[in-house]
């Protein structure tokens, strides 16, 4: 396909149906791609139960998907600059859905780690593949559809924990949480058909097109004083992942922390509102991520929040327990959602893939340490409260590195283009 050829295929993406249908199609695949890992926190008391796990164990089975992603987010990126956006997202949504179904029917704990890497493996090629795919359906539109992703991925999370406990579990058994696992498995299989039907057979070559006007340059092409990139992997990494301890950390550890004041009938609550508190902010961020992305008020406050949240949920009355989650979930997802948008509009030509993938790769490998380290702190000391210590940690991290994200030219709005 020649660079003509790639230009009209992107042209008609975006008219009509099909950029419409494009869309839904990004937001579902970011839905899937969260229904099967945050399955897993409501149901985690009755597995750390039933197979007599420590809370060093539980937090690595919480810790691994993060590992995993992040250990192969780098691999991911130079695979898909070799296969393609589209072949990575079927062969991640089909890597997802066995690791999903093969996790259920093993009693050995070894087979529960190991498939739920597979599927880790899986989300890790799927979502390093979709910003590459953004950039090359969505040229002239990036930040519209790195959030609406972004939004399929925070429904997915507020879906499953939702869903999970009072509807699966109501349904199938209080102790059914193997059967709660094939239940989410199954759901990937028509995603995996819609992507074959919908996903264009012939991705546009977006790294040969001319650059349009009202393209944001990559940070690559604004060097800073001694030369180098305004914005690098690590910094985007280290940032983005302050967010993502924070949301791992407190799903994680919120069913055993309730459970051990004996209150576990207050976890579902407490879930819901972590989760669902997400949405109408990652909403919202749609409309203004691009004019965002890059500043750095964002992140140092989601850091000052989130650190006093912490404080205040584990020195208050549990009844203000909803209230903290909300304010953390709700502060987080502008970390997620801005993170998510910066690859897209950052990297030159062709170096989307691999941006993102660096850029994974240090989120999750650090967001891995926060639900295994508060694991350990708990296991050490015997206090419940010390298992939300990295969220603490997290809280400094957006505050330091925020403050220091280097500045950048503010992206143009998107010229209208003519009929």
């Amino acid at each position: 396909m020649d660079a003509r050829d790639s230009e009209a295929a992107a042209a008609d993406n975006r008219r009509g149906w099909r950029w419409f249908a494009l869309l839904g199609l990004v937001f579902l695949v970011g839905v899937t791609l969260r229904t099967v890992l945050l399955g897993v926190p409501p149901v985690l008391p009755l597995i750390q139960r039933d197979l007599g796990l420590s809370y060093t164990a539980t937090g690595l089975l919480t810790g691994l998907p993060m590992l995993m992603m992040g250990g192969a987010a780098w691999a991911s990126g130079r695979a898909i600059e070799r296969i393609g956006g589209r072949r990575a997202v079927t062969i991640g949504l089909v890597l997802l859905a066995v690791g999903a179904l093969l996790r259920a029917p093993f009693s050995s704990v070894a087979f529960l780690y190991i498939f739920t890497a597979v599927l880790s493996l899986g989300i890790a090629l799927a979502q390093t593949a979709v910003p590459v795919l953004v950039r090359s359906w969505f040229p002239r539109h990036i930040g519209l559809a790195a959030a609406l992703y972004t939004d399929g991925i925070i429904a997915g999370e507020v879906l499953a924990v939702a869903a999970t406990g009072p509807v699966l579990l109501g349904w199938l058994g209080e102790d059914a949480w193997r059967a709660s696992f094939v239940a989410w498995g199954l759901t990937v299989i028509p995603v995996i058909l819609l992507w074959h039907v919908l996903a264009p057979a012939a991705e546009p070559v977006h790294s040969r097109l001319p650059r349009t006007v009202d393209e944001p340059q990559p940070a690559s092409s604004q060097p800073d004083a001694a030369g180098r990139p305004r914005v690098r992997a690590w910094h985007l990494g280290l940032v983005s992942s302050g967010g993502a301890v924070i949301y791992f950390t407190m799903n994680s550890w919120i069913p055993p922390y309730n459970d051990a004041l004996g209150h576990g009938d207050a976890t579902a609550l407490a879930l819901t509102v972590l989760n669902a508190a997400q949405l109408p902010v990652s909403i919202a961020l749609t409309f203004v991520a691009q004019r965002l992305a890059g500043e750095r008020w964002p992140f140092i406050t989601v850091g000052v929040v989130g650190i006093s949240a912490i404080i205040g949920m584990t020195t208050t009355p549990l009844s203000w327990q909803p209230i903290w989650v909300g304010i953390l979930g709700s502060s987080s997802v502008a970390v997620l959602v801005l993170g998510t948008a910066l690859p897209p509009l950052l990297a030159g030509p062709g170096e989307v893939a691999r941006l993102t993938g660096a850029t994974l790769t240090i989120n999750y490998g650090v967001a891995f340490v926060g639900p295994l380290f508060g694991g350990w702190l708990w296991d050490q000391f015997d206090q419940p409260a010390l298992a939300f210590a990295p969220v603490v940690l997290a809280g400094l991290i957006l505050i330091v590195l925020g403050a220091r994200l280097p500045r950048r030219a503010k992206v143009p709005e998107p010229v209208q283009a003519r009929p």
